[in-house]
C-alpha cells in the first residue's frame, strides 16, 4: 500500500487526536459532587485552559486546582507542558513526575517522549518497559501521532546497544496490526534501519522497500538504501538512491524527512554523502 500525501496527513490527524484526548482528559466536571474537592479542582482546570497555554493566569488557576486537590494528575501534567515546551526542564519534569506517581497509566508515556527527546534512553526505555507492564495499557503514539510509542521503546534498545532486542521489538509491533497496511509511515524504515545495521542485508533491504511503497516521499528511506547498496558493493545503485533522496528536500517534492525518532538524516549528509562517491 502507498501512502499519499492525502492519506498520511489523515494517518497523522487521526493517531495524533488519538494521543492527545488520552493523555488530556479533565473529566466531566458536572459528574462530581458538588461542592467536593474534585468539582472545584475540575471547574479551576476548566477555567485555567480557556487561557493561552503557559500564561500566568492558566497557571495561577492550575496552582489554584492542585492547592484544592493536590491528587488531581491532569492538572501537575498540564502545568508541566509549558516549561518543558520551553526547555525548562527541572521544573517542567518535577511537575510531570508528580502527574506520572497519581496516575502513571496516563502520563508515563508522555513522560518517556521527553526522556527520549533529551537523549536519555534509559529513563525512557524503563517508562515504557513499566507502562506496557500494566494492567490497562493502551497504544499510544508520540504527539502528531506518527510513531507507536512501542516502536520507540525499540528505537530506545538501538541506542542502548541492544541492537537484537531492538529489532525483536518492532517486528513484534509490526506483526501485531491486523495486516501490514496497518504500520505507520515510519515503521518499516526503522526496521530497515536496525537491520542495516545488524548486517542483515536483505531483511533491511526489505523493510526499506516497504518504506518506500508507504511514502516514497521520506528522504531518509532513500538515503539507507544508499547506504545499503554501498556496504554490498553497489555504488552505482547507491548515487541513484543518494539522488532521489536529494529530489525530496527539494521544492514541492520536499518530504517528510528528519523526523526525529527514527535514525533522521540531514541533506548535508547526504549532500557529502554523494560527494564522497563521485569518480568511484
Amino acid at each position: 500500500m502507498r501512502l499519499h500525501t492525502n492519506t498520511f496527513f489523515l494517518w497523522l490527524l487521526g493517531f495524533g487526536l488519538f494521543f492527545s484526548l488520552n493523555i488530556s482528559a479533565q473529566g466531566n466536571c458536572e459528574a462530581m459532587a458538588e461542592g467536593s474537592k474534585e468539582r472545584l479542582a475540575c471547574e479551576y482546570g476548566r477555567k485555567a485552559i480557556t487561557h493561552k497555554q503557559g500564561s500566568k493566569a492558566s497557571q495561577l488557576l492550575f496552582d489554584s486546582a492542585i492547592a484544592v486537590n493536590p491528587g488531581y494528575a491532569w492538572a501537575w501534567f498540564e502545568k508541566s507542558i509549558p516549561y518543558l515546551k520551553r526547555g525548562m526542564l527541572t521544573r517542567g519534569m518535577t511537575l510531570l513526575n508528580n502527574a506520572v506517581e497519581l496516575d502513571p497509566l496516563s502520563y508515563l508515556c508522555y513522560r518517556a517522549y521527553w526522556y527520549f527527546q533529551h537523549k536519555s534512553y534509559a529513563y525512557c526505555s524503563a517508562d515504557l518497559e513499566r507502562y506496557y507492564a500494566m494492567e490497562g495499557a493502551y497504544t499510544q503514539n508520540t504527539p502528531g501521532g506518527a510513531l507507536d510509542m512501542r516502536i520507540v521503546l525499540g528505537i530506545n534498545y538501538a541506542h542502548l546497544g541492544a541492537n537484537d532486542k531492538a529489532i525483536e521489538q518492532v517486528r513484534m509491533v509490526i506483526t501485531s496490526y491486523p495486516t501490514e497496511d496497518h504500520a505507520g509511515p515510519y515503521d518499516f524504515h526503522t526496521l530497515g534501519v536496525l537491520y542495516l545495521n545488524n548486517g542483515q542485508y536483505e531483511e533491511a533491504r526489505e523493510a526499506l522497500r516497504k518504506s518506500i511503497q508507504r511514502n516514497e516521499q521520506f528522504a531518509d528511506t532513500w538515503y539507507y538504501l544508499a547506504e545499503l547498496a554501498i556496504q554490498t558493493g553497489d555504488l552505482k545503485a547507491a548515487k541513484e538512491y543518494l539522488a532521489e533522496a536529494l529530489i525530496r528536500y527539494e521544492g514541492e517534492k520536499n518530504g517528510y524527512t528528519g523526523y526525529p525518532f527514527c535514525f533522521p538524516v540531514s541533506k548535508e549528509i547526504v549532500e557529502n554523502r554523494l560527494k564522497e562517491l563521485q569518480g568511484r
